[in-house]
């Protein structure tokens, strides 16, 4: 007979938390460590790699932009469902984007 506390690990529901998790973090560790690696390996200088960690500022910012999007609600989907797309569909696009060109 299985432990009651591994039967939270069989939830549908954990599962979609641990893909949310996992979309949440990963434009922060792209940033923060892949995009700094990859300029080194450019050759580009130490000034400008140090700017670039800039770039987690609005993760360290929320509280000033997250009443934003308690306040507004999209179109479409309703608030939750509608900024998760909205948040999700950018960060795409910024990951493709940051694929597509050179760091210099």
């Amino acid at each position: 007979m299985p432990s009651p506390y591994l039967e939270v690990f069989r939830s549908r529901h954990l599962a979609v938390i641990l893909a949310l998790g996992f979309s949440s973090g990963l434009p922060l560790a792209l940033t923060g460590g892949t995009l700094q690696a990859w300029m080194t390996v450019e050759g580009l200088d130490l000034s400008t790699i140090g700017i670039f960690t800039l770039v987690g500022l609005p993760y360290t910012w929320k509280f000033l932009w997250a009443p934003a999007m308690d306040r507004f609600v999209p179109l479409f989907l309703g608030r939750r469902r509608g900024w998760l797309l909205v948040t999700q569909v950018a960060l795409v696009a910024g990951i493709a984007a940051m694929a597509l060109v050179s760091p210099r």
